[in-house]
């Protein structure tokens, strides 16, 4: 028996820490955790964020910048994308299995999905060509696991396209590339399904009704301490891998939001004169919304 359980809100600081939650025992398991998120763009655990997306652009737009706990590439979330995260108890993780749960709920519905390689669903266009509509990560602790994965189903691409761009290119980077590919909505092949029909889908392929979360969890000591944590400075841009910039002083390594050469944090100030206006407004947009946004409960 597999619950299913939704959660009533778009913060995704408050999603990834419920998932986390979940992970470390808070719930019985296995389960399936679906949420929505408001306009963010999420980073894998070992990701740069001046490489994987268009920081002025999210700034400029009213979309969040994210760090998961979980590896893979860098994923957009909107009103218009399900989340769905199995968790399962430790040495029972399975993402074919996992991927062919949502593969076998659809096609009673009589959408046909493929499972690539790397375990994330495409679904086939109108001109036969298919493209993916489900990307997919996953994370492993001692006693338990989670496959995570995004369901585009009425996502804005055009948002999505433009969030993902690169910020910078640096000179040499640590950090894990993500692998783009051609994407498509559900809605696209499918007009009129909605993420509650989604839901619904899996959940009686599952034999089981959804369970709708209230705020009580919110309150939890852990619970507040994750969700600081995935706010916090240290984790969105201090956890970045070494890259190298280009400076008007020679190459700079940067290493997990530190210049190397000098001890200092990685910032406009620190950055001055030795990057042009130009690049530090690039580099540097200001986030500090986000931060004061992040913090309600949404």
């Amino acid at each position: 028996m597999m619950n299913v359980f939704t959660s009533p809100f778009q913060n995704p600081f408050i999603n990834l820490a419920l998932e986390d939650h979940f992970l470390r025992g808070g719930a019985d398991l296995p389960l399936l955790f679906f949420y929505v998120n408001r306009p963010s763009v999420v980073l894998g655990r070992f990701q740069n964020p001046w490489v994987e997306c268009n920081l002025p652009y999210l700034v400029e737009n009213d979309i969040w910048m994210v760090r998961r706990q979980s590896g893979g590439g860098c994923v957009f979330h909107d009103e218009g994308n399900l989340n769905f995260s199995f968790i399962v108890p430790e040495g029972m993780i399975d993402r074919k299995k996992h991927a062919e749960i949502l593969q076998k709920a659809f096609l009673k519905a009589g959408i046909e999905l493929q499972i690539s390689p790397r375990n994330d669903l495409w679904l086939q266009d109108g001109n036969g060509e298919w493209k993916k509509v489900s990307g997919s990560a996953y994370k492993q602790t001692r006693e338990a696991s989670f496959h995570h994965g995004t369901f585009l189903v009425s996502s804005d691409l055009n948002k999505l396209e433009e969030s993902l761009k690169q910020t910078m290119a640096p000179k040499n980077t640590k950090s894990i590339a993500s692998v783009r590919s051609k994407v498509i909505s559900l809605q696209q092949r499918h007009p009129g399904v909605e993420i509650q029909d989604v839901i619904d889908l899996v959940a009686h392929s599952l034999h089981t009704i959804p369970i709708l979360l209230d705020g009580s969890l919110l309150s939890l000591p852990e619970m507040q301490a994750s969700f600081n944590m995935l706010r916090s400075w240290d984790w969105l841009w201090g956890e970045t891998p070494l890259f190298e910039l280009e400076t008007s002083e020679g190459v700079k390594s940067i290493r997990k939001g530190i210049i190397e050469e000098t001890g200092e944090k990685f910032s406009p100030a620190t950055m001055k004169g030795l990057l042009s206006e130009e690049q530090i407004q690039k580099y540097f947009p200001d986030f500090s919304e986000q931060h004061t946004s992040s913090n309600q409960i949404l």
